[in-house]
């Protein structure tokens, strides 16, 4: 089950606004560059409103939604700021419901009028947030900590997540030691 490698992030400031574009899967490969270019967002202040345009997404993996998971409550302390999921098809829906990501996550199946306008306005300095395959230790820490915020807001994902979280627990105690 390859995500292959047509798996995209694009990101863009469109009128105090971060539109983020997945192109493709939201997968672990592209998890890492988004959460940086969030957490870049809000501590430089360089957008009140973050948005990630689904419209083009395939399908979500656990460590994306764990991610996504994971930015949402935190931007949820930060009255300042606002993070919604825009586009998002039933499939996707419908994988945020089975590990409870709903929960935590501002998202609406098609765009607002408002929305429209911003992400189809021309878009100044686009670039494409590319996944960085050398850095092992972050994307496992990542991945890790995206797993245990999908057990932290919906308990019943332990048990799914078990063997992962040992697996992720073990290669990050590994990859700190070389």
């Amino acid at each position: 089950m390859g995500s292959g490698n047509n798996d995209n992030l694009t990101a863009a400031y469109i009128d105090q606004t971060a539109v983020i574009r997945v192109e493709g899967r939201g997968s672990f490969k592209v998890s890492p560059p988004m959460k940086q270019f969030i957490h870049q967002v809000i501590d430089q202040k360089t957008a009140s409103r973050i948005w990630i345009d689904m419209s083009d997404c395939t399908g979500m993996d656990s460590t994306f939604m764990g991610v996504v998971a994971g930015l949402a409550c935190l931007i949820k302390s930060k009255p300042d700021y606002s993070f919604k999921l825009i586009n998002l098809s039933d499939k996707n829906k419908k994988l945020l419901v089975t590990l409870g990501v709903d929960r935590v996550v501002d998202f609406s199946m098609s765009a607002t009028s408002e929305e429209r306008a911003v992400m189809t306005h021309e878009a100044t300095g686009a670039q494409t947030l590319e996944p960085d395959f050398a850095n092992k230790l972050e994307s496992a820490k990542t991945t890790l900590e995206a797993h245990e915020t999908l057990v932290d807001i919906n308990p019943d994902n332990f048990n799914k997540f078990k063997s992962v979280l040992e697996f992720l627990q073990d290669d990050v105690r590994n990859l700190s030691h070389e």
